[in-house]
């Protein structure tokens, strides 16, 4: 089963184009179809290289000379399929926003009759922080917090190298470490072993014995974050 990607495109131009256009793209109630609106034969092994994606199953709108589309389509943005559009209706201006979570990428594309323009292509935590950097923060925070939980973020380490947490600001790294702690009731620990003790991890843990527990011969101190 193909993984989802989200799309969220708006459309602008002039207002024949749109109409035929909004025409074409609702001539299937549940998905597009891709040969009636391109208007040719599409084998399916070059499905991917015309249209980008398998299927697209959008909500379409048409209000104040806008025609938006926002749904889901199979594996990657249909970014072939507008850029066909572009060229067949010139006035068209194509704002497209998709993001990808299980595969973890996002972006935003301008596209028009001259081409496209990259606004913002990343990882899928950077183009949440690229939306709105408070919200990314706020969802950041609640999923490093499940993943400390439930013990799938166990070390300091661990979360340094995580994407999401490389999508926060550095400024901002102390400050969701603590909040991590006390949303969790985690206390932080370095451990130490006595035969490579110039070798510290940091350690998530509600208390030092859970570690002993562990590593019996492990030197466990409290610090702060």
């Amino acid at each position: 089963m193909a993984n989802s990607c989200y799309n969220s495109i708006s459309i602008t131009g002039n207002e024949t184009e749109l109409d035929t256009l909004h025409r074409l793209l609702t001539k299937e109630k549940d998905n597009i179809d891709f040969e009636h609106v391109l208007d040719r034969e599409i084998p399916f092994e070059n499905i991917y290289e015309v249209v980008g994606t398998k299927w697209f199953t959008p909500d379409i709108t048409f209000q104040d000379k806008v025609l938006k589309l926002t749904g889901d389509s199979a594996w990657s943005p249909p970014v072939p399929l507008f850029e066909s559009l572009a060229k067949t209706y010139p006035s068209l201006h194509i704002t497209m926003d998709f993001e990808e979570l299980g595969m973890c990428f996002g972006g935003r594309l301008e596209i028009d009759h001259k081409g496209t323009n990259i606004i913002f292509q990343g990882n899928y935590w950077q183009y949440m922080a690229f939306l709105d950097y408070e919200s990314f923060l706020q969802e950041a925070t609640l999923e490093l917090q499940c993943q400390i939980e439930t013990s799938e973020l166990t070390t300091v380490s661990q979360l340094g190298q995580m994407r999401l947490y490389q999508c926060v600001a550095e400024p901002d790294r102390p400050k969701l470490l603590k909040q991590l702690l006390e949303l969790t009731g985690m206390g932080l620990y370095a451990v130490t072993f006595e035969k490579n003790p110039h070798i510290e991890e940091r350690i998530f843990a509600t208390c030092p014995e859970d570690i002993k527990e562990q590593a019996p011969n492990a030197q466990v101190k409290r610090v702060e974050p």
